[in-house]
């Protein structure tokens, strides 16, 4: 009796492993048409200079590499209309302690969307400082798409 429960329950595991390898070759990510236009691109922030028209941000780039990118003051949300705040493209989020300073690029369609800085919001934090005097960013307040290098 023992040894016909055993082979049951024998038989029923490698069956069940056979219907699971069937299964695992279907991608996970093929879902039809439920399939975002939305991608983002995470990077490590090491500073972010606060000058009179931009933060200029230095991030980590691929190996130990350091890209620079500058984003207009302009693109935060200014205004009191639901139009503005939906028309802004960077977002500034709290860092909690245990996370890394982050920037993410929001891309839509394969086209530039929204930045996000998660940053502290203390800026006597290290990783805030004051761009130098007569800094020029080098960026339009009216430019419409950031160039990240990764």
């Amino acid at each position: 009796m023992k040894k016909l429960l055993f082979a049951i329950v024998l038989a029923a595991g490698l069956i069940a492993s056979a219907v699971a390898q069937g299964t695992a070759s279907k991608q996970i990510w093929d879902h039809g048409d439920n399939v975002s236009d939305i991608s983002y691109q995470t990077f490590v922030v090491s500073r972010v200079y606060d000058s009179l028209d931009a933060y200029t941000v230095l991030y980590e780039k691929a190996g130990y590499k350091v890209g620079k990118v500058s984003i207009p003051k302009s693109w935060a949300y200014q205004g009191t209309t639901v139009e503005a705040h939906k028309n802004h493209k960077l977002f500034f989020r709290n860092k909690v302690k245990t996370m890394d300073n982050m920037m993410t690029i929001v891309y839509k369609n394969g086209e530039f969307y929204k930045v996000l800085l998660t940053l502290p919001t203390d800026k006597g934090d290290p990783v805030w400082a004051v761009a130098p005097n007569g800094y020029d960013a080098g960026v339009s307040q009216d430019a419409t798409s950031l160039d990240v290098k990764f």
